[in-house]
């Protein structure tokens, strides 16, 4: 006989007891799903954080520092019990892991992006989708995941790289007017250093003749 048993990641909490017909407020109820995906999360070793960013609730990560997006959705089963719906899936393309729960049991069914067509509105599961073995199966996958290093490097928009780049130069001022002494031109600074335009740089140099930090001072010593 096969052996189909899973090994249990993680003990599910008792469901709420309260009636959902008289639920005002739907951004609590999502909030407290988020909170348990976080649990969820960290029974398999992820770091996890509540971002509510723009498609995606959470900021997840490795233990190897790779970090990836998770949505979270949770829904009851309607009441012909025949399926369970997951709306405002549209907007969601950007994360890499989805975890639906069932609020009558807190079973979760997990999917990764590529399982998910996130140009439909909605999605539905069978109820039968939901339960202790689908969970503890959907942590044991989500154990495995190696997500691809997405978020490790953050590049500046164009103006943001421009106030970087200017800082820099007003911070190393006098090694930029040694290097130009000795006679290194302009272009090939911005080149050595991946400064960008030569033509702001040589104004800063203009206005700033006189500015030289004590940080500068240090760098322009080992420059001969």
């Amino acid at each position: 006989m096969i052996d189909w048993s899973i090994r249990r990641r993680v003990v599910i909490p008792e469901p709420s007891s309260h009636n959902e017909d008289d639920v005002k407020n739907w951004s609590a109820i999502g909030r407290i799903y988020e909170h348990l995906a976080c649990y969820y999360l960290s029974s398999v070793g992820f770091k996890a954080e509540i971002k509510d960013a723009a498609g995606y609730d959470i900021l997840a990560e490795c233990p190897d520092g790779n970090f990836f997006k998770v949505e979270v959705k949770s829904s009851t089963p309607r009441s012909d019990k025949s399926i369970i719906n997951y709306g405002g899936m549209s907007n969601k393309a950007c994360a890499d892991v989805f975890m639906f729960f069932d609020r009558t049991t807190n079973h979760m069914l997990l999917k990764f992006a590529e399982e998910i067509n996130c140009s439909l509105e909605s999605r539905g599961f069978s109820p039968s989708a939901f339960s202790d073995y689908n969970t503890q199966k959907s942590l044991s996958r989500l154990g495995g995941f190696v997500p691809e290093d997405k978020l490790s490097y953050v590049s500046p928009l164009p103006q943001e790289a421009v106030k970087l780049n200017r800082a820099w130069v007003l911070a190393n001022m006098d090694m930029i007017h040694k290097l130009r002494n000795n006679g290194i031109w302009s272009p090939a600074i911005t080149k050595l250093f991946g400064l960008g335009d030569r033509h702001w740089i040589k104004r800063i140099c203009r206005e700033d003749r006189n500015g030289i930090t004590d940080s500068a001072r240090r760098i322009a010593g080992i420059i001969k």
